[in-house]
């Protein structure tokens, strides 16, 4: 997720202020707020149409459009009369004049997931029992979960359809025997262009793509299982045992056995 600011949140230096799921009235446009320094408005869009603007511009906004509102926006200004947009609104108050540097434009298409964490945000909000400031973490740390997930999927949309292709396959299929020959076929381009476009838009060659994949299945396996590091091995494309060794302790530092006892630790038995 590319921000402004890099710098982690804080969340014991947030505060928030409001949450409500806003319904516009029909037949009459909102009156747009200028967000404060400060301040953070974050609209997620549950239903209807609205816009908003955007420099000289405005920029309409559909259900799953999530606006992160910095100091000096203006929340959504304008509703379709007869289709009056809604959306979770959530009001935070920050030790950042500036902001804390979000993307202010962003999307959550998943609709079920979407309308859980609105029920679910809601009802809590206004429960006097539940803890503010754990809602604070859950709220935020979920909304900025969606913009970081756009954000790659956005990513991902702008490489060329072969190179998609071929990351897609070396995701489902990262357990099967492949050489980049053999892949570069599978997408229709040569093993050359293929390895040249890999660098040019991921920085790295399909093979270490594929071995990087391999070894985050290898990964998941050492922190959820008690498999033998050879059935580990063979069941995440790597030739035996001592393949995958050398292989993930080039990239994580250490030995899969190390790795597990790292993750595992106390709850070893």
């Amino acid at each position: 997720m590319k921000t402004s600011d890099p710098r982690p949140i804080q969340f014991d230096r947030l505060k928030l202020l409001g949450l409500s799921h806003y319904h516009q009235s029909p037949g009459v446009h909102p009156v747009p707020k200028m967000i404060p320094p400060g301040h953070e408005l974050i609209e997620l869009m549950t239903g209807g149409k609205g816009w908003v603007r955007e420099g000289e511009e405005w920029r309409e906004v559909v259900p799953g459009d999530l606006i992160w509102h910095k100091p000096g926006d203006d929340s959504i200004g304008r509703s379709e009369w007869e289709n009056p947009y809604r959306c979770l609104a959530i009001a935070l108050q920050s030790d950042r004049p500036e902001g804390l540097g979000i993307p202010r434009f962003s999307r959550w298409p998943e609709v079920e997931e979407r309308n859980a964490f609105v029920s679910e945000t809601v009802k809590a909000f206004y429960n006097p029992a539940f803890d503010r400031h754990l809602l604070l973490h859950y709220a935020v740390s979920r909304l900025l979960f969606s913009v970081y997930r756009f954000s790659r999927q956005q990513e991902q949309a702008k490489l060329p359809e072969p190179i998609r292709e071929a990351l897609k396959w070396i995701d489902r299929n990262y357990a099967e025997p492949c050489s980049v020959e053999a892949l570069a076929k599978r997408v229709g381009w040569s093993a050359a262009h293929l390895h040249h476009a890999f660098r040019l838009h991921l920085g790295q060659s399909p093979h270490k793509a594929l071995m990087a994949r391999r070894i985050r299945a290898a990964q998941e396996q050492l922190a959820s299982t008690r498999h033998p590091i050879k059935r580990v091995a063979v069941e995440c494309g790597f030739a035996d045992a001592s393949a995958l060794i050398h292989a993930f302790r080039g990239s994580q530092g250490m030995t899969p056995t190390a790795y597990r006892r790292q993750q595992i630790g106390p709850l070893s038995r």
